[in-house]
């Protein structure tokens, strides 16, 4: 973790140096970096606005060591590639003039402008997110690193595939884990699908193997009907409150149906259900846990067209994805011919992206529809 140092100075008195990368032409083929620097030339607060062939190059480098060194400069803003690839690089050389390395902020000007953008439209998008670095680095404080005492503990929030994979290489790395999934079942979506892309293996094999070794693993602790309700702390030391109660979805109520009609029981796959690991809460009961990091994988849910939407409801034929690999595995021969509710099916149409564009509070669910929370997700 990093504290701030206070500085002195006003904020109206820092000075920002602007270095713009051409990246061999990645960049400066499509944004005009003359007039980049020029026009960050003008923003209050920066002194110098430089460019070069490749910044991240040693020569690159040593523009901003001169003027960090010689006092032209305070603050530094780069303007290049993706800062994934060359923000040590550039925090090293501020560190090598002295510095602290967090007085620097990066713009992404060729993932985020040239290899999406040409021509004006490109150079316009430059100048402003240069700008917006600009007035951001002029509030930048430098930060000293301090060691703080991790909590040898996770808690995964999600029991789905990269949930159960998260708790599994955790544990398997000698820190103890808690798994809290909301439901009464591990295996998330992926138990849903029948196979998958591109081994063709079977879901359930997949989740049955991860499941077992998790529910196999001592150092993991699994809570199922179990949902967050509080959260306080910070980075290596979290206190998380959670609640285990009986299911209240109709989703999750129908998926117990499922189970106790198929004959299965705890510990064991149901198909297009998921692994119930044990007994179901009859009652509410809170618990809590500590814990050094915090891992969030809660998945999606499926859109649930509104009735008549693209005719859904209206014509049996109409079916979601999920409905139709649901059919397809559950179709006892091998055969080529795709059968739906005992007809013969010719022609599929397929219409992606149903839903996507509904915006939450503002295309509200219906009555029609299940509680699929955020429709943009699935």
């Amino acid at each position: 973790m990093s504290e701030v140092r206070k500085e002195k100075g006003a904020e109206s008195e820092r000075k920002v140096g602007v270095y713009v990368c051409r990246c061999g032409g990645n960049i400066s083929d499509h944004v005009d970096v003359e007039k980049v620097c020029e026009e960050a030339s003008n923003i209050p607060g920066v002194v110098v606005a430089r460019q070069d062939m490749f910044m991240c190059s040693d020569p690159g480098q040593d523009l901003i060591i001169e003027d960090l060194k010689s006092g032209t400069i305070d603050r530094v803003v780069v303007a290049s590639c993706a800062p994934d690839l060359h923000e040590m690089t550039f925090r090293n050389a501020i560190s090598r003039a002295g510095f602290s390395p967090y007085v620097y902020e990066h713009a992404n000007i060729r993932e985020q402008v040239s290899w999406v953008h040409h021509g004006d439209k490109a150079t316009d998008k430059a100048a402003r997110l240069v700008a917006a670095a600009s007035a951001k680095a002029k509030q930048l404080q430098p930060l000293e690193p301090i060691r703080v005492e991790a909590k040898r503990r996770a808690v995964v929030i999600g029991g789905g595939i990269a949930g159960m994979r998260a708790a599994k290489d955790l544990a398997t790395r000698g820190i103890k884990v808690t798994l809290l999934e909301k439901s009464p079942f591990l295996g998330g979506r992926a138990a849903q699908l029948h196979r998958v892309a591109p081994t063709g293996e079977l879901a359930s094999d997949i989740v049955v193997e991860l499941a077992e070794e998790v529910l196999a693993d001592p150092a993991i602790t699994v809570y199922t009907c179990a949902e967050v309700i509080e959260s306080e702390g910070y980075v290596g030391n979290f206190k998380l409150g959670f609640r285990r109660q009986p299911p209240e979805s109709q989703e999750d109520r129908d998926r117990i149906k499922q189970m106790a009609e198929s004959g299965k029981g705890f510990g064991e796959f149901v198909p297009f259900v998921g692994i119930c690991p044990a007994q179901i809460p009859k009652t509410s009961e809170e618990h809590t846990v500590e814990a050094g990091v915090v891992v969030l994988a809660t998945g999606i849910k499926p859109y649930a067209p509104r009735h008549g939407e693209y005719g859904f409801g209206d014509f049996k034929e109409v079916i979601t994805l999920p409905e139709l690999i649901k059919n397809m595995a559950q179709k006892k021969d091998n055969g080529t011919v795709l059968e739906l509710n005992g007809r013969t099916i010719r022609s599929v149409a397929m219409i992606h992206c149903v839903g996507s564009r509904q915006i939450p509070g503002i295309h509200e669910e219906d009555e029609t529809q299940a509680d699929t929370g955020d429709p943009r997700r699935g």
